[in-house]
């Protein structure tokens, strides 16, 4: 992040975490880039999301067909195999400098609220 420090109150990160080849790192620039007492929040997938939590998660757009066999095929066989469990996302917050953190399971996903 071509930042500078303390720059930001509240960062957000959806769906994209799971993508990031260097995480600890990530987590560390998103530290720099917060101001004091500032917040983070990344939601993203579960490693761990049963098939069931998918499917449901799958009934609950408005796609049909071909659109929700490939969704179902996407989130089961690629998207979930990059995500981080939540014993993952523990071990890399203890390896940062945020103060707090809340990780909650929602349905096939988390809300990971950081504070710095």
């Amino acid at each position: 992040m071509h930042f500078p420090n303390n720059s930001f109150d509240f960062i957000i990160c959806t769906a994209a975490f799971k993508n990031f080849k260097e995480p600890l790192r990530a987590l560390n620039h998103m530290c720099r880039v917060l101001k004091s007492g500032g917040n983070v929040l990344i939601a993203d997938m579960n490693r761990d999301a049963s098939n069931q939590q998918i499917d449901d998660y799958i009934k609950s757009i408005e796609t049909k067909g071909m659109g929700k066999l490939f969704m179902r095929l996407i989130f089961k066989y690629f998207l979930r195999n990059g995500a981080y469990t939540k014993d993952e996302f523990t071990s890399l917050i203890s390896r940062t400098a945020f103060e707090r953190y809340d990780i909650r399971e929602k349905g096939m996903g988390f809300y990971i609220h950081l504070t710095k």
